[in-house]
């Protein structure tokens, strides 16, 4: 495999959504109940874009994106959380277990130690047990529990705060 992690491109948009409409799917990976469009992810995407401080990055091999990963800001525009940010990741359905999410975490983590963040946290659905996973395999720690705030499917699910200190 010959992945290259970069930083997304104003034609990634149609694939970083369907890698997240995949997780929409899955029911553990994310809140949203409904696929979401391009159209509605434009927004999002080209404030991620047109920033040098909040990029989204993908993972590609021969032209096809395998998976991203975001960095957004804690409690936008309150000057006090500059340094903390907020990643989400998501990696096509057909390449789960081949490191791609690791790689793409790296990245991430070297570009927010570089820029000067000094906490990096994700928050994850407690039925998330990949991200779970290699987010504490990354030396994340479990920092905040709230439970029962999210129901999908008539199943109720706690949120968990995952928090990492840069050096």
């Amino acid at each position: 495999m010959n992945i290259v992690v970069r930083k997304a491109a104003e034609n990634d948009l149609p694939a970083i959504v369907e890698i997240l409409n995949h997780g929409i799917k899955t029911r553990h990976s994310v809140g949203y109940f409904v696929s979401q469009s391009a159209a509605e992810m434009k927004e999002w995407f080209d404030e991620h874009i047109l920033s040098e401080r909040y990029p989204v990055m993908v993972a590609e091999e021969d032209g096809h994106i395998l998976g991203w990963i975001s960095l957004s800001p804690y409690r936008k525009g309150r000057e006090a959380f500059n340094r903390t940010g907020e990643i989400s990741a998501y990696i096509h359905e057909d390449h789960h277990r081949k490191g791609i999410g690791q790689k793409l975490l790296d990245h991430m983590l070297l570009f927010a130690s570089g820029s000067g963040f000094r906490i990096i946290f994700a928050i994850v659905l407690d039925k998330n047990d990949p991200s779970i996973k290699i987010l504490e395999k990354n030396n994340f720690e479990r920092w905040a529990f709230l439970p029962e705030v999210a129901e999908i499917d008539g199943v109720t699910l706690n949120h968990l705060y995952f928090g990492k200190r840069l050096a």
